[in-house]
């Protein structure tokens, strides 16, 4: 069996889909159910190749968005 393991903390590797948030020409956008690798012990995301492709797809104008989200924005300087 091949078992990976996180670069950061040592722990266990598991697939897992996720939520990603990208910048993408000066804009933020939301992918979800996107394969990745997350360790079990820090929760660190790591993507492979074929996945970074998939967002590249996605983002880049190859297909529409599923749905168009608001979402509120807050700026931690300006609460002081």
């Amino acid at each position: 069996m091949n078992t990976q393991v996180c670069m950061y903390c040592g722990g266990q590797l598991e697939e897992q889909r996720v939520t990603r948030f990208q910048k993408y020409q000066d804009r933020w956008v939301l992918i979800e159910n996107v394969p990745a690798l997350v360790c079990s012990q820090c929760g660190e995301q790591f993507f492979t190749p074929a996945a970074h492709d998939l967002v590249v797809d996605l983002i880049s104008g190859k297909s529409n968005p599923v749905r168009t989200e608001t979402v509120a924005v807050y700026d931690a300087e300006l609460a002081k």
